[in-house]
Formats: structure tokens, C-alpha cells, sequence
């Protein structure tokens, strides 16, 4: 009976042919979770690099349609704690990853809305008792939207994260450099409020 069921439910989501809910002039509230699997080692002054481990990821963001196709994103993700592989004993990794950006939304007759974006980094990380310095870059994503309701989606996504090498500081003492060079992967839900919100 269960296996029928679920049989059906999905059945009924991939015949659904309802055009997918625009965006156009709403806000959304997103919020996500996921990891970070960063693509460089730390660099340690005086010994072997450093391996960072892939770790847990969380946060979220606002999201604005500017018209059907295109929309911009405020978003926030926290990484706690990321284990750092070294012989120097730097301690574990926590980074803060501030993002703005612009995707461009493919309307579809399914309520499935993939997207493709790019925007700017501001990430800025610790490590124990070292500072990480703020690093600048840039981002590229892609992702899906699934519309449960007009006001819910649910939403995936992987995002190509490059910036700025920063110095790893600790009482003054540069220590060593950190690369942010990551991909990161995060499922979520977007609350999208109704169009006349601020009228």
C-alpha cells in the first residue's frame, strides 16, 4: 500500500504541467544547509601545506524578482567547522562566505525553475587563535527551484566559489595564506512573500 502510494505521488509530479510560479516583484526568504568542499590547501610559512577537510555548511539569504527571467540574491553561508589537516597545528577552519548576485531564471511548463548565476564574495574566516583575513572574489551557481505553492519552493544548488589569497594572522604574525577556492552544496526552501507586500 505504501509503495502505491508513493508510487502515485510521484506519478503525479512528473505529469504536473502547470506553468512554474514567476517571482516577478516578490520577495523570497531563503534558508539551506549543506557543505563546503574546499579545492586549495592552506599554505603554513615554514612547513608542508595544509589539507582542509570538506565541511558542514548553513545559512541563507533574501531573493528579488526583478521580472520573470532575472533575479537578485543577498546571501549569507556559515561554515563552523572545517578540519585542517597540518603538522603546525592550526586548529579547525570556520569561514563566512557574504555574496551578492544575479541569476538568470529558466521558465519552464513543469513547476521546476533552474537558474544560472554569478556574483561577488566577501568571505572572511578563523582558525582557532589566527584571524583569516577578509577575502574578495566571485562566484558562479546553478540551480533549481521546485514550487510547491506559489509561496514554497524547495531549491538545490552548487556554487563555484574563487577570490583573493588572505593572510592566516596570529598575534601579529602572519602564519600563513588561505585560498577560498571551493565548491559548495546546499539543498534549502524558499518562502516567497505575495506580490502587493509593499504596496
Amino acid at each position: 500500500m505504501f509503495r502505491l502510494f508513493v508510487l502515485v505521488m510521484v506519478s503525479t509530479l512528473l505529469s504536473a504541467t502547470a506553468m512554474a510560479e514567476s517571482i516577478n516583484g516578490r520577495l523570497g526568504l531563503t534558508g539551506k544547509v549543506g557543505f563546503i568542499a574546499p579545492l586549495q590547501d592552506l599554505t603554513v610559512n615554514g612547513g608542508a601545506n595544509a589539507t582542509v577537510d570538506t565541511g558542514f555548511v548553513g545559512g541563507g539569504g533574501l531573493i528579488y524578482g526583478l521580472n520573470d527571467k532575472l533575479a537578485v540574491e543577498f546571501d549569507v553561508t556559515h561554515s563552523p567547522s572545517s578540519s585542517v589537516t597540518s603538522a603546525s597545528n592550526l586548529g579547525d577552519l570556520q569561514t563566512t562566505d557574504i555574496s551578492l548576485g544575479c541569476q538568470y531564471r529558466f521558465m519552464t511548463e513543469l513547476y521546476l525553475v533552474p537558474y544560472l548565476g554569478a556574483g561577488l564574495d566577501f568571505i572572511k574566516g578563523d582558525i582557532q587563535s589566527s584571524t583569516v583575513n577578509w577575502s574578495y572574489g566571485g562566484h558562479l551557481n546553478a540551480g533549481v527551484d521546485y514550487f510547491i505553492n506559489k509561496s514554497i519552493a524547495v531549491t538545490a544548488e552548487i556554487k563555484y566559489v574563487v577570490g583573493t589569497e588572505s593572510d592566516i594572522v596570529s598575534n601579529g604574525v602572519t602564519r600563513g595564506t588561505y585560498n577560498p577556492m571551493s565548491f559548495i552544496g546546499t539543498v534549502g526552501v524558499r518562502l516567497f512573500l505575495p506580490e502587493n507586500v509593499f504596496n
